[in-house]
């Protein structure tokens, strides 16, 4: 298969706490753990060799454990709002054996993203892994860069100095990283420290697919969305 990486991995990241939804990552979506999505995602898109979660909660862990994920515990130095999606990553990397040579990030917070769609990215990540190292998944975005700008030191709009009653939306489009599917080849994340840069390519997803849960109102358009998908609105 053209999508065929040997050894690659998934790892969804699920720490326990959240300040903007508490316990988000299991929060019930439509009769399952928000969680559960992305690990049936990346186990229904037959690309990884191995689908492990990394978190800090033995809730959490048993849940995953539950929908056929590894489990993979961090330190409580790796379990707080400070540490980083870096830290996280370079220190399960680091204890696997043996190293994967790639990897895919899917965030829990993306759980109308697809098996299909994560097959798809692994396979246009391979196809194209002599030019590029790393994948990010990508949306159009819903504003031009032209219309989002800081406030000035007063509060007020004098950065936003041109004629914004004569605008017309660009030609040309814009996009945005949604967070749902980051690839890369391990030495080059680790060495790099992020996904982006001239090396990564874009994978364009969907505006529904992208819906990113970050607090109460992104979870009701995610249930909203699974609802309709699932034939239950």
């Amino acid at each position: 298969m053209a999508g065929v990486i040997e050894g690659i991995v998934a790892v969804i990241p699920a720490r326990s706490g959240s300040r903007g939804l508490p316990d988000k990552n299991v929060r019930d979506l439509c009769g399952k753990p928000m969680l559960a999505y992305s690990i049936e995602a990346a186990l229904g898109s037959g690309r990884f060799d191995r689908v492990i979660v990394s978190t800090d909660s033995e809730r959490y862990g048993a849940i995953a454990m539950g929908y056929g994920a590894e489990v993979a515990y961090r330190g409580a130095g790796l379990s707080d709002s400070e540490a980083t999606t870096f830290m996280v990553l370079e220190d399960l990397l680091g204890r696997l054996d043996p190293q994967p040579p790639a990897f895919a990030l899917l965030q829990p917070t993306s759980p109308l993203r697809t098996a299909d769609q994560v097959e798809e990215a692994v396979d246009l990540f391979a196809a194209r892994s002599d030019e590029f190292d790393f994948l990010v998944s990508m949306e159009r975005a819903d504003h031009s860069s032209a219309l989002v700008k800081q406030l000035d030191g007063r509060g007020g709009l004098g950065n936003f100095d041109d004629d914004f009653s004569a605008y017309r939306r660009q030609s040309f489009a814009e996009y945005s990283p949604n967070g749902a599917i980051f690839i890369a080849k391990t030495g080059k994340y680790l060495d790099q420290g992020h996904f982006f840069g001239v090396r990564s390519l874009a994978y364009v997803m969907d505006k529904e697919s992208s819906v990113d849960v970050d607090d109460l109102l992104d979870f009701r358009l995610a249930e909203i969305c699974m609802r309709e998908r699932i034939g239950g609105f």
